[in-house]
């Protein structure tokens, strides 16, 4: 109801006349059906014009209200009536509301006006956050490919792509009513299509995301994303070796407010001997921050590996 921009003056008497009028004809069907001279019926009306539009809209509306009540009440306007006083005790009354509502429309401007800003500073910040993240990872694939050791440059590659999960978070933020969430399906098919493009090279593996519409605030969305980052980057890597095709598969569930991630490959198996990295204590981390488990599952056609996190 809080335009940017002020109606037009012929639009907003306009508008006034005819929610003035409407309350009007309630209040002459009310008198007429109980006998009951119900004033008090139009200043709602009065109040609702102040709101919508303007103090001097306000008091127009409680000079025509009153207008009209007289024409109706008091066929003799010039003939002492008692009614006269009941008259202008609602003219007075008029007048009061029209003033408490424009009152109340600037505050409401002022709560507007806070909100818009703190809207906008969010979105900066997000802004600045994201391409912040997005100049240190730069500078970790710069650092990668300078690398001469192999080791230290998938090492580099690998962090550039952790900050890479972070920043990304800031392009599906979104307003709610608990504060700023992520839409979680766009989040999670963004990160396997860049994770699928920068590992899957020339092999035959497809990946498939099965996530509904979820949002999840951005202290949850991003441990997932980070969990989910580290799991299909190892069905990539070892799940599927001497070129063999396949499929990576990641889901999410929701129930309540208890989430189950599911990362699942038809490749070689879940390793039994494989050495705890960086990779897997970040994981363990993540989980921990979540008060989640993370459970790994040898399947019939491969490796499962499943984050359950319960509030």
């Amino acid at each position: 109801m809080l335009r940017p921009r002020p109606q037009p003056v012929w639009v907003r008497y306009a508008v006034a006349t005819v929610i003035i009028v409407i309350f009007f004809l309630v209040e002459a069907a009310v008198s007429a059906y109980s006998g009951f001279t119900a004033m008090f019926i139009l200043l709602p009306a009065v109040f609702l014009v102040g709101i919508l539009f303007d103090r001097g809209t306000g008091v127009y509306a409680a000079f025509l209200a009153t207008a009209l009540l007289a024409w109706f009440f008091l066929p003799d306007i010039l003939s002492p009536d008692p009614r006269t006083v009941p008259l202008v005790l609602f003219f007075l009354t008029g007048l009061a509301t029209a003033l408490v509502s424009e009152s109340l429309r600037k505050f409401l401007e002022r709560l507007v006006a806070a909100e818009r800003g703190k809207d906008l500073l969010l979105r900066e910040m997000a802004h600045r956050t994201k391409n912040n993240l997005a100049t240190v990872c730069s500078l970790l694939r710069i650092q990668a490919r300078a690398a001469a050791n192999e080791p230290v440059r998938e090492s580099l590659t690998r962090a550039a792509t952790r900050v890479e999960v972070m920043a990304d978070v800031h392009e599906f933020l979104r307003e709610s009513a608990h504060g700023r969430d992520v839409d979680m399906r766009a989040y999670l098919q963004e990160l396997c299509q860049k994770l699928a493009g920068a590992l899957r090279g020339v092999r035959p593996v497809t990946i498939a995301v099965d996530v509904p519409y979820v949002q999840l605030p951005a202290e949850t969305a991003v441990p997932i994303g980070m969990v989910v980052n580290e799991l299909v980057t190892n069905s990539f890597k070892y799940a599927f070796p001497d070129e063999r095709s396949g499929t990576i598969a990641v889901s999410l569930k929701q129930d309540g407010d208890a989430l189950e991630v599911v990362v699942e490959d038809d490749g070689v198996g879940c390793a039994d001997d494989a050495i705890e990295g960086l990779g897997s204590r970040l994981m363990r981390l993540m989980t921990q921050q979540l008060r989640g488990t993370l459970q790994r599952e040898q399947t019939p056609s491969g490796c499962r590996v499943k984050l359950s996190v319960k509030p």
